[in-house]
């Protein structure tokens, strides 16, 4: 499951991987409103998926596009989609984004919660040097900031959070073009998340204390 600004199924291959594509947005009235044939305005989302398939090429994608045309979004917004996105069963909530808003924070704690009840791994990219930010901040969500490592599969775990590489270089793009000019702490996350799909590709249901666990004894 990725929560951000869609995925373009055009580019390389994404089409096979993606199962369910829909999106949410305010409509006129101020209420959230649900469309499933929403433009994909920004290639993030579509970045994110193709470094979480190169990480784990065994990969279904379900895509939740809550980005407007400013490349933000309302946090009411972010709180449904988070909690509907528990509806599918998914193995892992990916979010390569954030609130720093605190008034949000118990309400996303409590997605949390339930998310680790039904054992779905919820991971979200956090800043390196900016303010605390929801949901990487809440316990239970696997919160990754951004490093410098020799080879892009490599990862570490340092006060509380993962750190995987800042930057997508070698990871296949656009007509076979890399990712190097994609960079930051969204890049990060995405990493995380693919060594997490392998994680749970190799042990099939497992409960996210176990996951963390696994994921920890493999970093370098």
């Amino acid at each position: 499951m990725v929560i951000d600004s869609g995925i373009d199924t055009e580019i390389s291959d994404l089409g096979k991987y993606v199962a369910v594509s829909t999106g949410f947005r305010l409509n006129e009235e101020g209420y959230i409103t649900e469309y499933p044939q929403m433009e994909v305005r920004y290639q993030h989302g579509t970045i994110i998926s193709l470094i979480i398939r190169h990480i784990c090429s065994s990969i279904e994608l379900i895509s939740l596009n809550i980005l407007n045309e400013n490349a933000a979004t309302d946090g009411r917004i972010l709180l449904y989609a988070m909690s509907r996105a528990l509806d599918y069963q998914p193995d892992i909530v990916h979010m390569s984004l954030g609130t720093a808003r605190w008034k949000y924070k118990r309400y996303i704690r409590r997605i949390a919660r339930e998310a680790d009840r039904r054992n779905i791994a919820l991971v979200a990219a956090a800043s390196n040097q900016g303010p605390e930010s929801y949901p990487a901040c809440v316990k239970g969500v696997f919160g990754v900031k951004g490093g410098n490592f020799s080879e892009n599969l490599h990862y570490s775990y340092k006060s509380g959070f993962f750190y995987a590489p800042l930057n997508a270089a070698g990871v296949p793009g656009y007509g076979g073009e890399d990712l190097s000019r994609a960079s930051g702490t969204s890049i990060s996350a995405a990493f995380i998340t693919g060594h997490l799909a392998n994680i749970r590709l190799n042990t099939g249901p497992i409960n996210n204390r176990n996951l963390k666990k696994i994921l920890l004894e493999n970093q370098s």
